[in-house]
This record gives structure tokens, sequence and C-alpha cells, in this order.
């Protein structure tokens, strides 16, 4: 028998991937001559491996090239001789793990799953029967395939763990990149008496270790206030056994990074800080001869390696901040927010304080207070704010507290993930410069059209009104219905690009004069999509969409559905609303109850049917808003 488990999820994968009795004794068969090929053709693939310089980091930084062979060329052997039991399903189960712990993801596994079968299958074309060869391969691609499912539930199990205590799967990836290993907190606890005993003249030498190093006058007062700190911090960590506790951890040296960054305390000088304390530890102990024995070494090798994992946090979670520093000619505003109690600043940058308090703002107004009520005075978090969208886009926010709206493009900076699980760190710049310049550039592009087109000017408005009211009946959220309002009235921009004898026509346009019509959708889209504003990236899917119908007959790329942008499709019909409703060189202005009939013939062909629904639902206000704005010449109010 070569296949002894009970587990009934095991069994059904057994059967689900072709392994049976028969296929294993095939396997068993050929033993002989497989075996002798498990180094060539690990040789082989690793090989190849090593080549992709990502890979071969991996595994540079976990092992070596001859040490992963030799397991390789132990598994293939497992696989050329298998037996499926508890251990075997054991080993498989532990491959997964590891492979996920260090980077190796499940694709990965797969492929060099599937390159074994071509490698195993090149080795023995030619030196079995051909007859022989293929039920062969199939019975050794069915048990690889029987390994990748018991991996792949390994991998699964990761994942989930990463999910479910992400705090402590990145605390476990920094200790083994720091060689921690679990007999280390077993020493620390046996360790802790004994440094705390000491630690009144582990300190006294380590300031004076501090004092001849330091050769700035400036940092006395730190250095001085951070020994009393690390005095207390150290004999709480050991007594306290804070090492076993990842969450308190965790805060601390959050809290450590917020003193640092005020401080302004360099990376080498924290790397400086840890070493020393590190050289004073062991110096102290080993004034004792009695302590020289390898007992204490093997504390002191753990306690250092737990000084690196904790310098470890501390860089990933300063480096942000540090790079800041950089950039600060760019005139931008830091400050980090809370995610568990969202919103709440944790911590600002100077700039962002010197801003608040030209303001007006006191200490007081900036305690307790969350970032969009403090900077932009709302109530709710801004839409689509980069602290919640994991796609780190900038989004541009606008302040009233200026006597001109000012305008601010946000974005989100990334940051370690160990600091994405408590605080998102956000930086802004005022654009209110280039954003003018950018909406004077594209505005004054709109008035050649109105210009050109006498019916234009009033229409854009309109539209802008319109496609604002109708993405706000259709449950559009706030940003999109300001952005809409906007960006509607730049649709037909790309008339700039048709000549006046088509545009001012009065008849009918030839099929030659239709076709150059059409391009102005084009024209508008390359027009606006060069520019980055976002509300001007809408404008620039609403030209080059707005005449796309819902059955797919429209143009320029015959989209249909949902494929077409929502923005697009609240312009449509709105666009076609006012359009019929107003007099134009070529037509005279329909009465309402004519255009409500056009509108519902071309329901779920030209419109998208719920939008339709929603403007006929509303029909007679709308219609009153039209008129409203032609009697008034105001939209403003309306």
């Amino acid at each position: 028998m070569h296949i002894n488990t009970n587990d009934p999820e095991r069994l059904t994968q057994i059967s689900l991937t072709g392994i049976t009795e028969e296929s294993l004794a095939r396997i068993h068969e050929y033993a002989n001559i497989l075996m002798p090929f498990s180094r060539p053709i690990v040789d082989q693939l690793y090989d190849e491996i090593y080549k992709v310089e990502h890979l071969k980091k991996i595994i540079d930084d976990n092992s070596n090239l001859e040490r992963l062979k030799i397991r390789q060329v132990n598994y293939l052997k497992s696989i050329f001789s298998p037996n499926i039991d508890e251990s075997y399903i054991h080993y498989r189960y532990l491959i997964g793990n590891v492979h996920s712990k260090i980077g190796l993801e499940l694709p990965w596994f797969i492929s060099t799953n599937r390159r074994y079968i071509q490698i195993i299958t090149d080795h023995l074309t030619g030196l079995i029967p051909s007859d022989e060869v293929l039920p062969l391969i199939q019975a050794i691609d069915s048990l690889l395939n029987f390994d990748m499912q018991i991996t792949a539930d390994a991998y699964n199990q990761m994942e989930i763990n990463k999910a479910a205590y992400p705090l402590q799967y990145e605390f476990k990836q920094l200790q083994r990149k720091s060689g921690i290993i679990d007999t280390d907190f077993e020493k620390l606890d046996s360790f802790s008496g004994l440094f705390t005993f000491h630690l009144d003249e582990i300190i006294y030498n380590y300031r004076s270790a501090l004092m001849k190093r330091s050769q700035n006058a400036q940092l006395l007062p730190f250095v001085e206030s951070y020994l009393a700190y690390l005095h207390n911090f150290l004999k709480q960590f050991f007594q306290n056994k804070m090492y076993r506790d990842e969450a308190s951890f965790y805060r601390t040296i959050r809290d450590w990074t917020r003193k640092l960054i005020d401080q302004n305390i360099s990376e080498e000088l924290i790397i400086s800080f840890v070493d020393t304390l590190n050289e004073t530890t062991r110096e102290t102990f080993f004034k004792k001869k009695e302590n020289m024995d390898k007992s204490i070494t093997d504390l002191l090798n753990a306690f250092e390696r737990f000084t690196r994992f904790t310098l470890a946090i501390l860089r990933k979670l300063l480096r942000p901040y540090y790079s800041l520093n950089v950039s600060s000619f760019l005139d931008i505003y830091s400050y980090e927010i809370s995610m568990i109690d969202f919103g709440i600043i944790t911590w600002m940058d100077d700039n962002t304080k010197r801003a608040l308090e030209a303001r007006g703002q006191t200490d007081k107004d900036m305690t307790n207070k969350r970032c969009y009520e403090l900077f932009y005075g709302r109530v709710l978090p801004c839409n689509g704010c980069p602290a919640r969208d994991l796609k780190r886009e900038a989004i541009l926010t606008s302040s009233d507290h200026e006597e001109k709206p000012t305008y601010y493009k946000t974005w989100r900076l990334p940051q370690s993930k160990l600091s994405e699980f408590t605080h998102r760190l956000l930086v802004s710049q005022n654009v209110s410069k280039e954003t003018k310049v950018m909406f004077d550039t594209v505005e004054s592009l709109l008035h050649l059209a109105e210009y050109r087109d006498d019916d234009t000017g009033e229409h854009v408005n309109r539209i802008g009104l319109f496609a604002g009211k109708l993405a706000e009946i259709a449950g559009c959220d706030e940003k999109f219905v300001r952005d809409i309002r906007i960006a509607a009235k730049f649709h037909d921009i790309g008339k700039v690009g048709i000549p006046d004898s088509i545009l001012n026509k009065p008849g009918k346009l030839s099929s030659e004069e239709w076709e150059s019509m059409k391009t102005h959708v084009n024209i508008g889209h390359k027009i606006l999509s060069n520019l980055e504003l976002p509300v001007i990236q809408m404008a620039a899917q609403i030209a080059k969409t707005h005449h796309e119908r819902w059955n797919g007959c429209g143009y320029p790329n015959h989209l249909k559905g949902d494929e077409i942008p929502l923005e697009g499709r609240i312009v449509s019909i709105v666009d076609v609303f006012d359009a019929l409703l107003s007099k134009r060189s070529y037509k005279e202005a329909f009465p309402p109850e004519k255009v409500k009939a056009i509108i519902m013939e071309d329901n779920g062909k030209h419109f998208d049917p719920k939008l339709t629904d929603l403007l006929l639902s509303v029909w007679d206000e709308f219609v009153s808003l039209y008129k409203y704005c032609i009697e008034t010449n105001n939209i403003h109010y309306a």
C-alpha cells in the first residue's frame, strides 16, 4: 500500500488529482531509473531560477543555492519513491509555509512544479519505451498536482493569518530577517532579572560612551532626557516581558517615532545609539569574570538580535518621515492621521502648524481634531480620501478658510505595512496657482467655442447644472456631483476644431460634413486628457463618450451599456434634453411634451434606462429649471 492516510480531505484531493495505488506502483517500478536523475533535474531547474535577479535575492537572503538544491533533491527522491502518509503530507505543507514566509508566492510554486514535469519528460524520452513514458509521466504529474494542492492549502492559511493577525505576521517577518529565533525569547526571559539588576551600571556606562562620541552640544539635552526614559523603559521592558506582547511593543515604538522626528534625530544617530547600547551592555557584563561563559554570551546575542529587530521596526516607521526632509523645498504640508479613530491628527510638521496658525488656529484648536474638520471645515471625510483609497491616487481638495478658494493636491505617502495598520501619512501641496492656470486655459478654449457658436455658451452652463442635478438624483457621491457640474460644461469643447461652415450650417449636414462633425469628441478628449486635474480628466471622458449610445450604435467607439462611463451617460441624456428644448440655427425649439416622448422612445436604445426613468420621474422639475435658466439667464441659484 502506497496511500496511507485516512484524512477525508486528503483522500478527496488524491482522487481528484488522479492518484491511484496503480499509478504510485508504476512510479516505484521505475524508481531505479528515476533516482539518478534527481540531481541533474534539480540543477537544471534551479540554475534557471538563480538567473532571475529577484529570485536569486530571495534564495541568497534565506539560504544558499547549494543547500536549496540538496533539499530539492530529497524532495524529488520522495516523488520518485512515493508513499503518501502523514509525514509526506506534513512535509508538503511545510514547503508551502516556508515559501510563503520568505516571499515566494503560490504562482512561483506552480510554475516550478510545471517546469519539473517538462524537465523530467525530457530526461525520460528515449530512455524508456514510448508506450511506457506517457503513463509514467501522468503518474508523476498527478503526484505533483497533489503536492500543489497541499502547498496551496498552506499558502491559503498563511494569507488567512496575514489578514487575521497582520501585526503579528509583519513582526514575525522582521524577526526572521533580524536573525531572531524562537529560543531567543526564552533566553530573554531568563536574562530579565540579571539585566535589571545591572541596569543602573549599564545606563551609567552607556551615558559615558555617548558623551564621548557626541560632538554636538545641542544634542546633550536630548541625550539626558533619552537616558532617563531608556532606564525606565528597559526596566519595564524586561520586568513586564513586553517583547512577548507585539501590540504593546509596537505602540511604544510608534510613540518613539514622533519624539525622534520632532527632535530631528537622524537615522545614522539612531543606529549609533543602538550599537553603543549593545557594546556597553556586553562590556558591562564581561567586566565580571564569572559572567564570561557561554550562557551569558548566548543571552547577550539574543538581546543584540532583539535590538536589531527593534531598530528594523524603527527604520521602517521613520523612513517616510525622513523622505519629507528631502522634499521640503516643494512647500508641502505633512501630517499623520489615525486609522483606528479615523482622521484624528496624531502628528503634523512645522509647515502645517504655521499654515494653521496663519489662519488663526491655536494649539487648542489643533488638538484632537480630524484632518477634514481642521483643514477643510468638513463634517465628513473627503470623498476619494487617499488615506482610505487603496489606489494611492492624489485628490484635489479645496479650502474655503482663505479669502479665495484654495486648492490642495493631497496624496498618501508610501509607508511600510507596519505603519499602515494604525496610521496614514498624508502630504498636501498648495496648487491653487497651477489649478487656476489649468482652468483659465481650458475655459479660454470654452469661450472660443462659445464665440464661434452662439448656442453653445448658455447651453454648456445648463448642461453642467442638469448633469449635477441628475447625478445627485442618481445617488452619486458629493465629489462626483461637484466634479460633473464643472466637467460637463466642457463636453463639446472639441467643436473648436470644427469648421464654421459645418458648425453653423442652417440645414442638414452632408455625410462628409457629419463625419467631420463627429471628430469633435476625439478633439475634445485630446485637448483635455493631458491635464492631470481629476475634474478635467472627468471632462475628457465626457467629451469622448457623451455621444455613445446604450445599444452600442453611438460614436466614436460604439460602446454599449455600462461600458460607457456614468458621467458620459448622464451628459448624453441631459445634452439631448436641453438641445431639443432649445432653438438652434437648424431647428425650432420643441415643446416639452414632444421632448419627453422622444426621450421615452429612446429609453434603453440611446439612453441608460435607469437614468431615463430618474429623469422622467422629475420631468416637470427639470422643465421648470430649464425655463428658469432661460428667463433669468442665471444658473447659480437654480
